[in-house]
């Protein structure tokens, strides 16, 4: 089994008004690094995957960045896109 991750991408790629991205990376070693930036700033999650804690850690901080993130896309499509 592959333990290794590598995965970068442009959040709009074809927009001239953002530079938005994410690099998510998983080491040999077990380290991972995961960052968001937009085109001024950005914030970066780091840590390793190498005791059972530490994946239950780097797992929830995971989940529960991803529903504040449903929870902000959810407000926006309730507030400024759905008619």
């Amino acid at each position: 089994m592959n333990k290794t991750y590598n995965k970068k991408e442009f959040l709009l790629p074809d927009s001239i008004n953002s530079c938005a991205s994410f690099h998510a990376k998983v080491f040999e070693d077990g380290k991972y690094i995961f960052r968001i930036h937009d085109c001024i700033t950005g914030i970066r999650f780091m840590g390793d995957l190498n005791t059972p804690d530490n994946v239950s850690e780097a797992y929830n901080k995971i989940a529960k960045l991803i529903e504040g993130l449903e929870g902000f896309r959810d407000f926006v499509f309730n507030n400024f896109i759905k008619k």
